[in-house]
């Protein structure tokens, strides 16, 4: 405080040395903040809470403006009904700015007067007592619009409490406004110790680095000039192309255990490969995932085995009518080739014996092999050619999308596309075949088309029209090698005006461009439109069977249907898995199924004996663990009005439970060395392990089927991985030795608790 109100005992005070005891110190407390604290606009002690579904509550706090604070000592509520969107699809966000006020207080005061001339007494009357800074409440409104909706724009003079995002349906989400929150001195020490902390660790380092710079630099004279080595690796890839020379020609072999091609299963030993060498089942069970209730009203199972949630059907795209006719059979006969896709794949594994393998990293390096079955599922086998999509090699435009993901007890191997290649369909299309390509706003579910029909033809016997809905090519054109759903209309079922085609559903997806076109024989006639009174897609015609022209002048009047769910989560029962006897350890579940972007598929299981649902997921309490002979299994589908995932539960739909052997036995091929040797080696790296509990004995089977056993076994635990050893196994053989085969022989004392081996190297000296 840079001033002070000096008295007297004799002196009078008068109104203004009382005033500047107030105002002095309000100057001082001004400049310590101005100078000092300096937010231009921010706010601290506030905190905002949902008090209803149409109230929020603002906590008394502080809004800093400049030198200057303003202080709200009362909570207040807010009611926020007026800025709810109109429509139910909508959302906005709102923006809770806090506004600084200065309000002036009067009281009762007595004031000393000689005006009256006869009383001569005080006077009371309503003085301006107070002056207080204190805050009101500003509400800034977002546009309304579908989800996700824009939050509003605060401007460089405001500060935000709080961003509120509404529905019609109330107060959904509170975020509050850290950016423009006032930091005290205790949260800027703490992350100036932080970086002091850091910047020390960081000279530290620098230090080490110019010391092995240092070291580097002396030994440069050693290395080889790059451009040398490369031209060497070069010369040595021309030479093994041109040589054609096999992969067995070397002396060292090294497999992360993720194709079976490493790996002989004829010498009778009991593994299996499967992103790891895995302990083989001694009991397992096979059967087919089905509803417990399939006319549960809660879900709606199509002809295809496509189940979805509950919906009604809405439209979503309209071709208005017009004047316009068009003749579909006026053109001479087209003999097409479809293809029709499927819809993604997705394998769970989950149980106790499930645990994480590194090395599904390795899939990279696979990538331009045809790598065999992702997985099999009663006689169905589908496959990936060419990279693999995992997460480490993965972009989002990449084609033959796979997925995996893998944590302690669940593995999820999922092709992201949401129609593959892999499980195909191909029809002739034998007729005319007229198309209208649309562009899909937002994604959806498509349910059925409605085509307007001027002429039906009822003489001919041919006169059924098949609609297909399709994907577009790269000229914006019906795509027949790419068709996602179809329907066949008899033609006694054909009317003149609106006809609905009722499609198995199909996922479109938002921002992409789609087709349907229609194939038939028969004399029919669709209404068209033109003068651009649809701007969404083109009107096509294919001659040829291959190329589809497209005009600028017509489209044809039709509707699109889409699906309109009831509710946003469902939850469905399936059959229970089992019972295997002696219980089991491991559960897996093989389907086809679409998931699209905010929507999801929840497994939840629920084993004999246990009252409690327990996702499948990696958590400790895992129902696995007591080797129950029975689980129930129930299915959560989470998504919105708009999309929901789908579950295709035909004959390849399968769930599978297996419980572990105790011990393992696994036998690679016979490999082939560059040269003869009479020593070599086995790195064997298994996971999962306990040597208490585990045990892992590399081998090497000569060429006539002789075991030799290890001189000499060194384990080494992983400092980065306490659960994973590395076994390192050295061999003597016979001089001249030029073919062997790794062998690992494994154990463990409990069937809930399994090792696995992560990847094995081969290498003759």
């Amino acid at each position: 405080m840079s001033k002070i109100v000096n008295t007297v005992d004799a002196e009078f005070l008068d109104a203004a040395d009382v005033n500047r005891l107030g105002l002095f110190p309000r100057a001082a407390i001004d400049n310590v903040v101005g100078d000092a604290i300096g937010y231009a606009n921010g706010w601290a002690g506030y905190t905002v809470s949902r008090k209803s579904a149409q109230l929020l509550t603002v906590s008394p706090g502080r809004f800093f403006e400049g030198a200057i604070i303003y202080t709200r000592e009362d909570a207040e509520d807010l009611n926020l009904t007026i800025y709810f969107p109109t429509d139910e699809d909508d959302e906005r966000w709102l923006a809770i700015l806090p506004r600084g006020e200065v309000v002036v207080i009067k009281e009762d005061r007595n004031i000393d007067t000689s005006t009256d001339p006869e009383t001569q007494l005080p006077v009371e009357f309503q003085a301006s007592t107070i002056e207080s800074r204190t805050v009101k409440y500003t509400v800034l409104a977002g546009a309304a619009g579908p989800s996700p909706a824009a939050k509003p724009l605060v401007s460089d003079t405001d500060a935000c409490l709080a961003y509120v995002l509404v529905t019609t349906q109330g107060i959904q989400t509170i975020e509050p406004g850290n950016f423009w929150r006032v930091k005290s001195l205790a949260e800027v020490e703490g992350r100036v110790t932080s970086l002091e902390l850091r910047i020390t660790q960081l000279f530290e380092e620098t230090a080490s680095i110019r010391t092995d710079v240092a070291n580097i630099a002396a030994g440069q004279k050693n290395i080889p000039d790059p451009r040398l080595v490369a031209q060497v690796v070069r010369d040595v890839a021309r030479h093994n192309q041109a040589l054609n020379m096999p992969d067995e020609a070397r002396n060292y072999f090294f497999d992360q255990a993720l194709l079976k091609d490493f790996w002989d299963f004829t010498l009778g030993g009991y593994f299996r490969i499967k992103e790891g060498i895995r302990f083989q089942y001694a009991s397992q069970k096979d059967s087919i995932l089905r509803l417990l209730n399939y006319d549960d009203p809660q879900l709606k199972v199509h002809a295809n085995n496509l189940v979805l949630p509950a919906y009604e059907e809405v439209t979503r795209i309209t071709s208005p009518e017009g004047s316009g006719r068009q003749d579909i059979s006026n053109i001479v006969h087209t003999i097409v080739t479809a293809v029709q896709h499927t819809v993604a794949h997705e394998s769970i594994r989950y149980g106790e014996t499930i645990n994480v393998c590194e090395n599904t990293a390795g899939w990279g390096s696979l990538g331009s092999q045809q790598y065999g079955a992702a997985f099999q599922a009663n006689g169905e086998t589908w496959v990936n050619y060419g990279q693999t999509s995992n997460p480490w090699n993965q972009t989002e435009t990449a084609q033959n999308g796979h997925t995996e993901y893998a944590v302690a007890r669940l593995i999820v191997d999922t092709y992201y596309e949401t129609y593959t290649t892999y499980n195909t369909e191909y029809f002739g299309l034998d007729g005319a075949i007229y198309g209208q390509t649309f562009l899909n706003s937002q994604v959806s579910v498509a349910t059925s088309v409605d085509l307007y029909f001027t002429k039906v033809d009822q003489s001919s016997d041919d006169s059924d029209v098949m609609l297909c809905l399709c994907q577009v090519n790269a000229s914006a054109a019906p795509a027949f090698d790419a068709i996602l759903t179809k329907v066949t209309k008899p033609k006694s079922q054909l009317k003149v005006g609106w006809n609905n085609f009722p499609l198995p559903p199909a996922l479109l997806e938002q921002g992409k461009r789609y087709g349907w076109f229609v194939v038939s024989s028969g004399n029919h006639q669709l209404m068209t439109n033109d003068k651009n009174a649809y701007t969404g897609g083109s009107k096509f015609v294919c001659t040829d069977g291959a190329w589809a022209q497209g005009t600028v002048t017509e489209d044809f009047t039709f509707r699109l249907n889409v699906a309109k769910f009831k509710q946003n989560r469902t939850v469905v029962q399936f059959e229970s898995i089992g019972p295997l006897e002696n219980g089991m350890t491991e559960i897996e579940m093989v389907y086809k199924r679409w998931r699209p972007a905010a929507t999801q598929l929840s497994w939840e299981i629920k084993a004999q004996g246990d009252t409690e649902w327990i996702p499948l997921d990696a958590r400790e309490d895992n129902p696995l663990a007591n080797l129950p002979p029975l689980v129930q299994i129930r299915l959560v589908f989470v998504g919105t009005q708009d999309v929901a995932p789908a579950i295709i539960l035909d004959q390849y739909a399968r769930a599978v439970c297996g419980r572990m052997r105790l011990d393992m036995r696994a036998f690679s091929k016979l490999k082939t060395f560059g040269f003869s040797t009479d020593e070599a080696r086995i790195v064997l790296q298994m996971d999962n392990f306990d040597p208490a509990k585990h045990s892992a004995v590399p081998m090497i089977v000569l060429a006539n089927n002789t075991v030799v056993t290890a001189t000499a076994i060194v384990a080494e635990t992983d400092i980065t991985k306490p659960s994973r050893v590395k076994i390192t196994a050295d061999f003597n053989l016979p001089a001249g030795t030029t073919q062997v085969r790794a062998r690992v022989d494994a154990t463990t004392t409990s069937v809930t608790d399994v090792p696995f081996g992560q990847d094995i190297q081969i290498i003759g000296y």
